[in-house]
């Protein structure tokens, strides 16, 4: 059985994810502050979040969750075995106005068997926040189907929670990534990570779907160890050639698309180095005890490396850099995509969210 605080954790994430499209909620005040201006960069950020979710998100999903620690000196997984899997079950749709028409600026996230078999959290979505102060927590898409939710300083956090998701055609694949700072030391580590598998539920089932139940089959779904051929992983993505870039410097949301036809040979380089430098990481696990990052292949089949302290004893890297990729098809073609998310050490504050595709 999950711990309370595993448990108030999920609750958070859940509620976070729901919010991705912008919703915040305040406490109650007498007083009312003006909702904040966003820029025109931030609004459109929020608006390419909304039509991420729109594409990828909504509709009714079923699988499970499950929350671990990371052993330091393997970079493998650490399970309890006592651990009760449930049968996580999401329905997320805009909402409809008198005539059955999909409205653009509101929708709602129901989630089935989250803490507990039968429990049920509603969450309201808006595409633009309403909001009286700037939201700690970044929300960032990615075409076609990626969701990640950072915070924007890590340091002005109690717990920093890096939230990244991949919506591919058919699957969900995310991963929650909580970092803690222990009492009266001077590094945050890597608490635990949570791990979201779930399949999308067919056109042909929607009618027949039934969010308070449980279907054991759907449970299954995520395996209880990550993949042992990873040396296959490795072979068959090292010769991929990045097709497209888009860089979302985090401070502005100054977005920035670089497509094939239009890369320098620093951008083809710089992203040839990415992946090359995410596979080798991968491949070389013995050298696991003596890394700065967790770097391994998930049990829901998303190539992760991540820090294992955000804050260490010695600083001499003044950046500390998520990384998350993962393979789909579509319409035949395999593409492979490699996220990259850059922290200042120094600042707290994110850099930098970079997509990479490849083929």
């Amino acid at each position: 059985i999950l711990t309370m605080f595993a448990l108030v954790l999920l609750l958070s994430i859940v509620v976070a994810i729901g919010q991705a499209a912008g919703q915040q909620s305040l406490p109650s005040s007498t007083t009312s502050s003006p909702p904040v201006v966003f820029t025109k960069n931030e609004r459109n950020e929020h608006n390419l979040v909304w039509k991420v979710m729109n594409k990828s998100c909504f509709g009714k999903w079923s699988g499970t969750l499950q929350s671990f620690r990371m052993n330091k000196a393997t970079n493998t997984p650490v399970f309890n075995d006592d651990d009760e899997l449930l049968n996580f079950r999401l329905w997320a749709k805009a909402d409809t106005n008198r005539m059955g028409k999909k409205k653009d600026t509101t929708g709602t996230w129901t989630v089935w068997n989250l803490l507990r078999k039968g429990d049920e959290f509603i969450v309201p979505l808006r595409r633009l926040p309403a909001v009286s102060s700037r939201p700690s927590q970044l929300k960032i898409g990615f075409q076609p189907g990626c969701v990640l939710r950072i915070p924007f300083n890590f340091k002005q956090v109690p717990r920093a929670v890096i939230e990244l998701g991949y919506w591919g055609i058919g699957m969900r694949r995310t991963v929650v990534l909580e970092y803690q700072m222990p009492d009266k030391q001077k590094r945050m580590e890597l608490k635990d990570v949570t791990l979201v598998m779930q399949r999308a539920v067919p056109w042909y089932k929607n009618a027949f779907f039934v969010g308070n139940t449980t279907i054991a089959h759907d449970i299954q779904i995520l395996p209880r160890k990550a993949p042992s051929n990873v040396e296959d992983v490795v072979k068959r993505n090292r010769a991929r050639k990045p097709i497209r870039i888009e860089r979302v410097e985090l401070k502005s949301m100054q977005r920035v698309v670089t497509t094939k036809a239009d890369m320098t040979d620093d951008d083809t380089r710089g992203a040839a180095e990415v992946l090359e430098s995410l596979l080798l990481r991968l491949g070389n696990n013995e050298c696991a005890a003596h890394s700065s990052s967790y770097d391994v292949v998930l049990p829901n089949g998303l190539l992760a490396s991540f820090p294992k302290e955000m804050l260490a004893k010695s600083s001499s890297n003044a950046k500390k850099t998520f990384v998350l990729a993962h393979e789909w098809k579509r319409f035949g073609q395999q593409t492979f995509q490699t996220l990259v998310i850059d922290f200042d050490v120094t600042t707290g504050e994110a850099i930098m969210a970079t997509m990479y595709s490849y083929k």
